[in-house]
C-alpha cells in the first residue's frame, strides 16, 4: 500500500505542492514566502506520519506512532522560530483536555482531520496570528494522541 484510504492526496508531490503555496500572502515576500513553505511543508509531512500510524498493519503502528509523535515535537519546537523570523509573537498552544478522554485512535483521527482541514483550506475570517495557534494546537494534539496511541498498544503486565 503506497497511500492511506483516507487521504491519497496526501501522497501527491504535485498536491502537495500546490496546498503548501497556497498559503503563501500575498502581501508577503520572499522572507514571508519560506516560512510559509516551511511551515506547511512540515505539517504536510506530520500529516502523513500521522495517516501512516492509522492507516498501517498493526506490527507497525509502534514504529509510526513514535515517528508521529517524533515529528509533532520537533515541529513544536520549530514553531516559535518559525513565528519570530515572520515577526509573529509565538501564541503558544491550547489544549483541550476534553479530548484526552478519548481512545488515541479516535484522538489522532480527530487531530489529523482538523490540521488537515487547515492545510486544505485556510478559514477567511481567521487572521495569521490566530491561525499559527490553531496549527500549534492540532500538532500537538496529534502529537499526544501518537504517544497515546502506543500507551494504549502497550503490554504493561511485560515491564514488571
Amino acid at each position: 500500500m503506497t497511500s492511506s484510504p483516507r487521504r491519497p492526496w496526501l501522497y501527491d508531490p504535485a498536491v502537495g505542492g500546490v496546498l503548501v503555496r497556497a498559503h503563501r500572502s500575498p502581501e508577503g515576500g520572499p522572507a514571508d514566502d519560506v516560512v510559509s513553505d516551511v511551515l506547511w511543508s512540515e505539517v504536510l509531512g506530520l500529516l502523513r506520519w500521522a495517516e501512516a500510524a492509522l492507516g498501517c498493519p498493526p506490527p507497525l503502528v509502534e514504529g509510526a506512532a513514535w515517528r508521529t509523535a517524533a515529528t509533532a515535537a520537533a515541529l513544536l519546537r520549530r514553531l516559535p522560530v518559525l513565528c519570530a523570523e515572520a515577526g509573529l509573537a509565538w501564541p503558544g498552544v491550547r489544549c483541550d483536555p476534553d479530548e484526552a478522554v478519548l481512545p488515541g485512535r479516535e484522538r489522532l483521527a480527530a487531530a489529523a482531520d482538523r490540521l488537515a482541514g487547515l492545510l486544505c483550506t485556510r478559514p477567511a475570517d481567521v487572521g495569521l496570528l490566530e491561525l499559527v495557534e490553531l496549527v500549534a494546537t492540532d500538532v500537538d494534539a496529534i502529537g499526544a494522541a501518537a504517544i497515546a496511541l502506543l500507551a494504549e498498544g502497550t503490554d504493561w503486565t511485560a515491564a514488571s
